[in-house]
């Protein structure tokens, strides 16, 4: 649920960092009076409204997603616990009593067959759906995976299952991650993933630390949960302790090193009583607490664990979500008892029958950092942030005495866009993009600021800036050393630059007469040969004459040959540089120096004192061939 980017004008000046989304999502909400019951399915991000009546039972389906909204009528049978379409909506699970699954399935949406799944002796803590037809059932004495037929309208238990005395289980339906509370003695926690029909069991472990495990009975699952953040599976749980009397909390984060190895490697410092509930929003770690009505930020980074475990403050002062209009119609209370926390990013009030998207307003973060280069680094992080990187670069760059800070700035840029080149090369070719095996986890890019975005949204709009004061030379010479300081960064990294960042600097140089320097970074290859850099030269000749024989050096280094390079000269109506380039490499045969005239004759037309020059020239060296002219 993601909202665009404010106006230029407006951009940088917003007060707050987090905000619910603005197309916010209505249900019918939890009523006794009206015996509606709410269900939601974090894996499908679907709420299910389900209105109890005397014979039938009518359910309501709402999405952000179009497609995986619906609405259908059920036999009435009891109060329904739990209720979840497979992920192509085929067909429906749902939980009446504690030992039995009913499934329903769907033609045109609407019911077509109905059959069920009876567990005896068991209780049933509850299900997920792995695949199109593959069901994970957690019970109180294990996980087995049943296989849905919906043709057949049949039940199989797979062969792989997992025997355990389970106390509750979060799921993390992206990762495959299951991690299941054991009653047993040892230890509490037990990791699972279920990918492609089978369960494989990874890691246990204990969720508090060995001097701060307070027993299994501490452990509650709303406190838990399992989420991706900077590309790899953290389990991440709220500690509640007390220190002097004081009760305070803590979000401790075990990452998943391998399959074998679950560490603890942050800690969030929270500082405050009360209940807490978490999110996970582009890889910052939100944590909203209810009794002060208001939300923490955090930023782990992507640093790699190197064995100490780091502990971090919020990246700002704890503040209120931003609420918007459409919550404020249907007085929605902020931070509400009625708010139901799911992952990554949900919120959601039972009783107002509202959901919405917790989501970031980057430009809100602007004034908590006063170290700008600190901020693009966090920028680069989060998802569509490359115009406000602009506007920062362009901050940066109409002050000259932080031209240092620039040079930081497009280091930070250029490494990742480095990184991006090189992962883009390896996927064209087929190659391992790394040398660990990692094929169960999406590789997240960050954000990319290439020499077209920043040529458009930075350089054109710094020299559109510069043009209103044409008179002012140190306004030309900052975009010159912003030109300058981005070309250095690109060549650091070897990244070759565009032709367009060449010609906006001769354009710069030029319009500051300093053609001294141009001659300079031309000799030195700080701007590097191309055909288009030549053509750019060759129409500077008339306010800088040398620019003509700096061209037709740069051609010949290129590799073109003499009738390339005529060509080019002709074309770009250089037409006396080029009868000045062919002087010493004439032909002396007739028929060449024939089709040459006729070149220069129709690449000076419509000047007719030029092309009577021209049939001078050419009809005395037919002279000289022959001794007579044509």
């Amino acid at each position: 649920m993601d909202t665009g980017q404010k106006k230029e004008d407006d951009v940088l000046q917003d007060d707050f960092c987090l905000r619910l989304s603005s197309n916010m999502i209505t249900f019918q909400g939890v009523s006794k009076s009206l015996l509606t019951n709410v269900c939601f399915d974090e894996c499908n991000i679907q709420v299910f409204s389900i209105l109890s009546g005397q014979d039938t039972t009518e359910v309501t389906v709402r999405s952000p997603y179009c497609d995986f909204c619906t609405n259908f009528s059920i036999e009435e049978k009891g109060r329904v616990m739990s209720i979840k379409f497979s992920p192509d909506q085929e067909i429906l699970a749902l939980q009446r009593t504690p030992s039995t699954i009913e499934f329903f399935t769907f033609k045109e949406k609407k019911v077509h067959k109905e059959f069920s799944q009876s567990f005896k002796g068991v209780t049933l803590l509850g299900y997920m759906w792995s695949s199109v037809n593959d069901l994970i059932v957690v019970m109180n004495t294990g996980i087995k995976l049943f296989k849905i037929d919906a043709k057949s309208c049949t039940v199989s238990a797979s062969k792989n299952s997992l025997n355990l005395s389970a106390g509750w289980y979060t799921y993390h339906s992206l990762s495959g991650l299951l991690l299941v509370k054991v009653l047993e003695l040892g230890k509490p926690a037990q990791l699972l993933q279920i990918r492609k029909g089978q369960i494989s069991k990874l890691t246990a472990f204990d969720l508090y630390s060995d001097s701060d495990y307070k027993g299994l009975s501490n452990i509650d699952r709303d406190d838990v949960i399992i989420g991706i953040v900077y590309n790899k599976p953290r389990i991440l749980f709220v500690n509640y302790r007390t220190t002097n009397t004081m009760a305070q909390a803590e979000v401790i984060v075990r990452t998943l090193i391998n399959a074998n190895e679950v560490k603890v490697t942050n800690v969030l410092r929270i500082n405050s009583g009360g209940r807490f509930g978490l999110n996970v929003v582009d890889n910052l770690i939100i944590v909203h607490n209810q009794n002060t009505k208001s939300s923490l930020i955090f930023d782990i980074t992507n640093a790699p664990f190197e064995g100490v475990v780091t502990t971090h403050k919020p990246l700002v002062e704890p503040m209120s979500l931003k609420s918007t209009s459409h919550s404020q119609a249907v007085q929605c209370e902020l931070y509400s008892p009625n708010w139901v926390i799911f992952q990554p990013n949900i919120i959601m009030d039972v009783i107002k029958g509202c959901l919405w998207g917790l989501e970031l307003n980057l430009n809100g973060f602007y004034k908590h950092f006063e170290n700008k280069n600190n901020l693009i680094k966090f920028l680069l992080l989060r998802k569509n942030s490359q115009m406000i990187i602009a506007n920062i670069l362009l901050e940066i760059a109409f002050d000259p005495a932080r031209l240092e800070e620039l040079a930081e700035a497009f280091y930070e840029i250029n490494k990742i866009y480095r990184s991006y080149l090189e992962w883009s090369m390896k996927s064209q070719l087929s190659q391992p993009i790394k040398d660990t095996k990692e094929d169960d986890f999406h590789i997240e890019l960050r954000t990319i600021l290439d020499e077209e975005f920043l040529n458009n949204n930075v350089f054109m709009k710094l020299e559109r800036e510069v043009q209103k004061k044409k008179e002012d030379k140190k306004a030309w010479k900052i975009l010159t050393w912003t030109l300058i300081e981005y070309i250095r960064s690109l060549t650091d990294f070897q990244i070759p630059a565009e032709h367009f960042i060449y010609e906006l600097l001769i354009q710069s140089l030029v319009a500051n007469d300093n053609y001294y320097q141009l001659h300079q970074l031309l000799q030195y290859h700080v701007i590097a040969d191309s055909k288009p850099i030549a053509c750019r030269l060759l129409s500077l000749q008339n306010e800088y004459p040398a620019a003509a024989q700096l061209a037709i050096d740069m051609l010949e280094r290129l590799g073109s040959g003499r009738e390339e390079i005529t060509e080019i000269l002709l074309s770009d109506a250089q037409v006396l540089t080029c009868l000045r380039y062919t002087t010493e490499k004439m032909e002396s045969n007739e028929m060449q120096l024939m089709h040459l005239a006729e070149k220069y004759m129709a690449a000076a037309a419509p000047n007719q004192i030029l092309q009577h020059s021209i049939a001078n020239y050419f009809e005395s060296k037919l002279i000289i061939i022959n001794g007579t002219g044509n």
